[in-house]
């Protein structure tokens, strides 16, 4: 049994003359070079050898799967992958379609698609209002011809409004090459540029179909100026969000008799549709 060293202490103090008994348990005390000290006598050795990973551990994809992501990033929810994301910086990169989940662009086959829609719908129009062209220019037309024209105006104007609308959208249009030709109509190369022409030759032939003319309609996004060709100072305007359907307050400045310039006091949060009526 271990003696205290300070019990060993006051064995050798001077004067004193230690006995056999006190030599031995002196020695006794500690342990020699040649005692190898066994595992379970060292304090917290077991712990130690615990926490350190054995090599079933450090293979086992499973290992601290709660509070670790996986090298496939299966255990990762979709919250997490969001917050991946941002950490990352790539929470607006470009995806598209897959795997059920939508993209936040379109593939170029889907592009495609729709330009080749546009093209169609373009080319459609486009012949109708070669027609119309024609028969405006032709020395015979009657009034039977001239009321098709105001029918096919009237019938076709959600489309027509459509197209105004898209065009004070500032729609991505823009951004759309035309595929085809266009001649003599000027130089059009992107889809926005053919929807400006379609709209203003409609407005030039409404006005030639119906000199008199009391009422203009338009959609705007903010301030803008609008020819009306009402050829008047005087008439009343009428503005509301197309959203809301709350009337919105306006400026109204007359610049000549066929054109007005609108002011907003604020940039609008959706289109604001526009009548103008003749007094």
């Amino acid at each position: 049994m271990a003696v205290p060293l300070t019990t060993i202490f006051s064995w050798f103090e001077k004067g004193d003359t230690p006995t056999q008994s006190q030599f031995q348990e002196t020695f006794s005390s500690f342990r020699h070079v040649a005692d190898k000290i066994r595992m379970e006598e060292v304090n917290g050795l077991n712990e130690v050898l615990q926490a350190i990973p054995s090599a079933d551990h450090l293979t086992d994809e499973n290992a601290h799967h709660a509070v670790l992501a996986k090298l496939n990033a299966s255990n990762l929810s979709p919250d997490d992958v969001e917050k991946w994301k941002e950490k990352l910086k790539i929470n607006l990169a470009a995806t598209v379609d897959g795997d059920g989940v939508p993209g936040n662009v379109y593939t170029k086959a889907q592009i495609t698609e729709m330009v080749n829609m546009l093209k169609a719908s373009d080319n459609d129009l486009l012949v109708r209002i070669g027609k119309i062209d024609e028969m405006l220019a032709s020395d015979d037309v009657n009034l039977d011809e001239l009321r098709e024209i105001v029918d096919y105006i009237k019938a076709n104007r959600e489309q027509i409004e459509w197209l105004s609308a898209a065009i004070a959208e500032g729609s991505s249009d823009d951004k759309i090459r035309l595929l085809g030709l266009y001649s003599g109509w000027g130089s059009l190369i992107y889809q926005n540029q053919f929807n400006n022409q379609v709209y203003s030759r409609i407005q030039n032939l409404e006005a030639a179909v119906d000199p008199e003319k009391n009422t203009h309609q338009e959609k705007v996004r903010g301030d803008a100026v609008i020819k009306h060709d009402l050829d008047t100072l005087n008439f009343v305007i009428d503005a509301y969000d197309t959203v809301t359907m709350f009337t919105v307050p306006l400026k109204v400045k007359r610049i000549d008799l066929k054109n007005i310039q609108v002011l907003f006091d604020s940039v609008p949060p959706n289109l604001i549709q526009l009548t103008i009526k003749k007094l």
